[in-house]
């Protein structure tokens, strides 16, 4: 009976060992990145801000059916690539003819990132509640905020984030492609 019990205990003990040493493994030799911190974060804040542009009851900008992200970094060109989709309403826009346009594209990256259109509802022009400057103040304080990066790190990695907006018609396959800096007007 001893014998179990010795048996019993060594094998906890062992494994409890084990077990350190795997957090111990994960703490010191696979490092996550800052790099990858950031990218995971603005993915996320992507995700969960997809509902801002659900159906509205006046529709002020296009109405989509779903909408997509993925945010990457490029290597080559050193830069944070985010790509956002959407996809436009179908039974809306079979009804209704609309070829959408670059003001679409930063309409849909202004609500997306930054939470207002950025756009006269009549005119389809910029207005002064997002400019550059706020889109600036706006993405460093949501999706930089809360890291130990410095301000000249921060102001790097937001001028080296580009953004691609694509605008899916699946009725008439009148599709838009915009890019551009995440702060700057997309062309």
């Amino acid at each position: 009976m001893k014998k179990i019990i010795l048996t019993l205990i060594f094998i906890f003990l062992s494994s409890t060992c084990i077990a350190e040493n795997t957090f111990e493994d994960l703490t010191e030799k696979r490092k996550t990145s800052y790099l990858d911190f950031i990218l995971l974060k603005i993915e996320n804040r992507l995700v969960q801000r997809h509902a801002l542009l659900g159906a509205q009851m006046v529709p002020v900008r296009i109405q989509f059916q779903s909408i997509g992200s993925q945010v990457d970094f490029i290597k080559k060109e050193s830069k944070i690539l985010i790509t956002v989709i959407g996809v436009m309403n179908k039974k809306r826009y079979q009804e209704k003819k609309y070829k959408p346009n670059l003001i679409d594209c930063n309409i849909l990256r202004n609500v997306l990132l930054y939470g207002k259109q950025g756009y006269n509802i009549i005119f389809k022009k910029r207005n002064k509640f997002l400019t550059n400057l706020h889109m600036e103040e706006i993405f460093v304080s949501r999706y930089l905020n809360n890291l130990s990066i410095t301000e000249k790190e921060k102001r790097y990695v937001m001028k080296n984030t580009v953004i691609e907006v694509q605008i899916i018609d699946p009725v008439r396959g009148n599709d838009a492609l915009c890019k551009g800096g995440v702060t700057e007007d997309l062309n």
